[in-house]
């Protein structure tokens, strides 16, 4: 074979395979209407990560599991990464973690038959809050629970905890402002929208991060394009009116 053709060659299939859209794929979870396996392009979040690596060629697949499982099969390899999570030293030592992609903000939903007037945590001494079982809500607010200045009652979920402050059985219930709007506008009815508000001051506020795990090939060019894809997303306005659009749902 002449020379000049076996060089064109390794150019044609070369460029081939760089067009052919690479494969990455993450554990996700239940967080609507951030993450969910039953929204359109699997929730706000998801949409986020989906695009930012396809402005990379990339292509995401997402594995829906319970939270404690979706880090687990990230951690093991299983997967590449997972979404969407808070900084942690421990979790460090296992994973890469990528630029902000959200910034959770939790805010104090209260009963309007049963205002809270509040202008910082320690207000908020002996009040009892709805908690939901395995939540963060900021080390401010944990350290108060933790000496029961403030009065926790755990709820296995978001919507036990609303129904709570609903029947009046708490005094406030803390929450991500985004998902606790959504569970109340599509799960528990305009009765629920016009009885539930949200106090001014912010609980907690924390950005959320794409974890890429140590043990995936390449782990840190696969960070670098994602994050190189959310810049541009960041760039031309595309990620803003990504996350407008989920404050509207």
């Amino acid at each position: 074979m002449p020379r000049n053709l076996f060089f064109y060659l390794v150019l044609f299939f070369a460029a081939r395979c760089f067009a052919v859209p690479q494969e990455i794929e993450l554990a996700n979870g239940e967080w609507p209407p951030l993450l969910s396996a039953s929204l359109p392009q699997y929730g706000y979040a998801s949409q986020i990560v989906s695009r930012a690596f396809a402005l990379e060629n990339i292509q995401v697949k997402y594995r829906f599991y319970p939270w404690k499982r979706s880090l687990d099969e990230a951690r093991r390899g299983n997967v590449q990464g997972s979404l969407l999570w808070i900084d942690s030293a421990e979790r460090r030592q296992d994973f890469l973690y990528s630029q902000p992609v959200y910034r959770s903000k939790v805010v104090l939903f209260f009963n309007r038959d049963r205002p809270i007037n509040w202008s910082q945590l320690n207000d908020l001494k002996g009040r009892r809050l709805g908690i939901t079982h395995g939540y963060y809500y900021g080390a401010a607010l944990s350290q108060l629970l933790l000496s029961q200045q403030v009065l926790s009652d755990i709820g296995n979920s978001d919507a036990q905890n609303f129904a709570k402050l609903l029947a009046k059985r708490v005094d406030g219930f803390p929450c991500e402002e985004i998902v606790g709007m959504y569970l109340i506008r599509h799960a528990l009815g305009s009765k629920a929208l016009e009885q539930l508000s949200i106090s001014a001051p912010m609980i907690h506020e924390e950005p959320m991060y794409l974890l890429i795990s140590r043990k995936t090939p390449n782990a840190e060019m696969l960070l670098q394009r994602f994050n190189r894809g959310l810049a541009k997303m960041q760039a031309s306005g595309e990620l803003n009116a990504i996350l407008g659009a989920a404050q509207q749902r």
